[in-house]
């Protein structure tokens, strides 16, 4: 009987202390979300802003497949840019809804055999993309007038245009037989979905917020990338060379520069 009234009085103060404690983070988050982002009427207030810059996107992730084929990849040189609304949760927390147009693809060295013939070909992969990210975005370092901040999450990319390029020779070692292809990829996959990490840096500027900003994205499904190819036959005819796909994704760096009102 002795030990279980000795224990009354420290359970008592535990939960006196748990009740401190939610009623502090109650009181607390009403706080922050009224503070400079949020108006007189208590409502957050949203904020919107512009954003573009260069993206630098290539394709990863062969699988390979009894070695068909050997690819080695670099990049393309493209924009991305687009529109951005933000929607304060506390003051370091943000949700951040974003609508841009990204031009993605790579440039390709992709090693098969056309005839039983080692070929080396020249492919151009483009590909640009509407893409909707949802972001939330954290805020480490605020309330001196310069925000460090990091963003993560999600993005879905709706494919609007696109273009294979594709240009080689095959060699018996006494002549070269040109192989080319020019069309679009209607068979790739139209939608592409990617995680999204970034950091950013935010400061004041006329009354605006200037920012500049690193975001990677690496897609979370593979496409079917097209390596077929056209050899001449003849005077006027072609043999289309049908040569598996290859399986890449989608991966991107972006450094970007934007203004948020």
């Amino acid at each position: 009987m002795h030990r279980i009234a000795s224990r009354r009085p420290l359970a008592s103060c535990l939960v006196l202390a748990l009740l401190s404690l939610v009623s502090a983070v109650v009181e607390t988050v009403p706080a922050l979300a009224h503070d400079s982002d949020a108006d007189p009427g208590g409502f957050t207030r949203l904020s919107f802003g512009f954003k573009g810059g260069l993206a630098l996107t290539q394709h990863q992730g062969t699988e390979p497949r009894e070695q068909e084929y050997t690819v080695a990849s670099t990049m393309r040189r493209g924009f991305a840019g687009g529109v951005f609304l933000t929607l304060p949760v506390t003051r370091r927390f943000f949700l951040q809804q974003e609508v841009l147009y990204v031009q993605k693809g790579s440039r390709q060295d992709i090693g098969v055999d056309i005839f039983d013939i080692p070929t080396v070909l020249d492919v151009t992969y483009d590909m640009d993309y509407l893409e909707i990210p949802l972001l939330m975005r954290y805020h480490w370092l605020i309330d001196r007038g310069v925000d460090v901040y990091t963003l993560g999450g999600f993005s879905f990319g709706l494919k609007i245009r696109d273009q294979y390029r594709l240009s080689g020779g095959v060699s018996d070692g006494e002549q070269t037989i040109p192989v080319t292809a020019d069309s679009d990829m209607s068979e790739v996959d139209l939608f592409d979905f990617a995680f999204t990490y970034g950091m950013g840096v935010e400061f004041p500027l006329g009354g605006r917020r200037l920012l500049i900003e690193y975001r990677f994205d690496l897609s979370l499904q593979q496409l079917p990338l097209p390596t077929y190819a056209y050899v001449p036959f003849g005077d006027e005819d072609e043999i289309l060379v049908a040569n598996e796909p290859v399986p890449l994704r989608n991966q991107a760096h972006f450094v970007m520069v934007g203004i948020r009102f």
